[in-house]
């Protein structure tokens, strides 16, 4: 049962892009485009063709200044949104969130990363990593569409490019390296060095064929999909894949693995589910991992610094899709706990305050109806009760045109970015 607290009224939406209005981003990509000298850009006529409807928005992410939102949509664009200075007065309707930047690309990007420094202020720091299919890593700046450097990643056998599923940009390494994460490999880059050198260091998930046959060797197989840095400074990396397995690894990703365990026979499977992990989160006091799942009903808790075993899970999430569906970790009481918060894809947001309370199964405790679409990622603001969401989910035109059926009133499709003001959020916490 969702809590009725009289002190929690719900979010307040104050700013959204509102892309029913979809011919204001299209002349905005169009604009961005160009700008571009990039070959894998596309062109301004292919950037049109992509149906407005269907071009649903797959995510966002905050700056760490907590100044501007990435988003990466369906049409294989990263937009950069600023929000305005006025942001938190008082208006009659939200404010109208239009992209400052556009990003264009030809192939999907499989993961972004912010640099840890990032500064409005300074437009030198205003940079960002993005994973494209098919081509190197490159590094962006967010607020002029153009590449700054990129970063080969090569198979050494087929000389084909390696695709990175996860990267973190971790403040731990000083804004100098970054690791990704692919098929069985993780790998560090030193930003330093661009162009085909490739990774400073290789560091393959599974034990080599010689420590296997001396029985030596710890490890996990499968793409790695996810990675996050614990953020209490012991250097330790958690990294999930899509076959349902966690490592663990010291040094900030670089050093040996502290152990490995496997997530697909736990007592949260037959409540919950889960085909593949998407995304891994630490609480702030980096004693528990959160790991969120594709195809899953909730999240899963895992005391990593105690028992190193299943804490418990979060239920009623409605997330059983395919599509990554980003959480967050929330510190409230001035860090003493943390909430997580997390969309649906029932177009709710919801809340699970202090989840590590209690073991076992839990059910949210708010819930606000905030999309007429499937929310694909929950993020909140750096400095608190600001929130971003994004919406829409992948559809045919059959799906498009039966929105438009007068046969089927209920059905909306919403591809759109939000921000929400929460000034409930410290009372209610503390």
């Amino acid at each position: 049962m969702v809590e009725k607290d009289s002190l929690v009224q719900g979010p307040i939406c104050v700013a959204s892009t509102q892309v029913d209005d979809a011919q204001d981003i299209r002349v905005n990509v169009q604009s961005s485009l160009k700008q571009c000298r990039d070959p894998s850009f596309v062109s301004a006529e292919e950037s049109s063709r992509i149906d407005p409807h269907l071009n649903y928005v797959k995510g966002a992410q905050w700056s760490p200044d907590g100044t501007t939102l990435l988003t990466d949509s369906a049409d294989h664009h990263i937009r950069t949104y600023i929000l305005p200075p006025d942001l938190l007065e008082g208006t009659s309707s939200p404010h109208r969130l239009d992209p400052y930047s556009v990003l264009p690309s030809a192939e999907p990007t499989y993961a972004t990363a912010i640099y840890p420094f990032f500064n409005l202020r300074d437009p030198s720091t205003t940079l960002f990593l993005s994973s494209v299919r098919d081509h190197p890593i490159r590094l962006a700046s967010a607020l002029v569409p153009t590449t700054v450097a990129t970063y080969s990643l090569i198979h050494p056998t087929t000389e084909a490019f390696i695709t990175p599923y996860s990267m973190v940009y971790p403040q731990a390494l000083g804004g100098t390296h970054f690791l990704t994460g692919s098929d069985s490999l993780i790998c560090l880059f030193d930003v330093s060095r661009p162009g085909s050198e490739g990774p400073v260091a290789w560091m393959p998930t599974i034990p080599s064929k010689r420590k296997q046959m001396v029985g030596g060797g710890v490890g996990m197989k499968g793409i790695i999909s996810a990675m996050a840095i614990n953020p209490v400074g012991d250097g330790i990396l958690a990294a999930g894949t899509f076959s349902r397995q966690i490592g663990l690894y010291g040094a900030n990703g670089t050093g040996e693995s502290l152990g490995t365990f496997s997530i697909t026979k736990t007592d949260a499977h037959r409540h919950i589910g889960g085909a593949g992990v998407t995304q891994l989160l630490w609480s702030p006091c980096g004693r528990y991992l959160y790991i969120a799942e594709r195809k899953s009903d909730g999240v899963l808790i895992f005391d990593i610094r105690v028992t190193g075993q299943l804490l418990g899970w979060l239920e009623g999430r409605r997330a059983v899709t395919n599509q990554r569906m980003k959480i967050d970790v929330v510190p409230v009481a001035q860090g003493e706990s943390h909430e997580i918060w997390a969309g649906g894809t029932d177009g709710y947001m919801r809340v699970w305050r202090n989840p590590t309370h209690t073991a076992g199964p839990q059910k949210c405790d708010w819930e606000w109806k905030i999309h007429d679409d499937a929310v694909s990622s929950t993020v909140l603001h750096p400095m608190g009760t600001i929130a971003a969401t994004t919406s829409g989910q992948r559809r045919s035109s059959r799906d498009i045109n039966a929105v438009d059926e007068t046969v089927h009133p209920t059905k909306k499709v919403d591809n759109s970015l939000k921000v929400w003001s929460m000034p409930f959020l410290d009372t209610a916490a503390s």
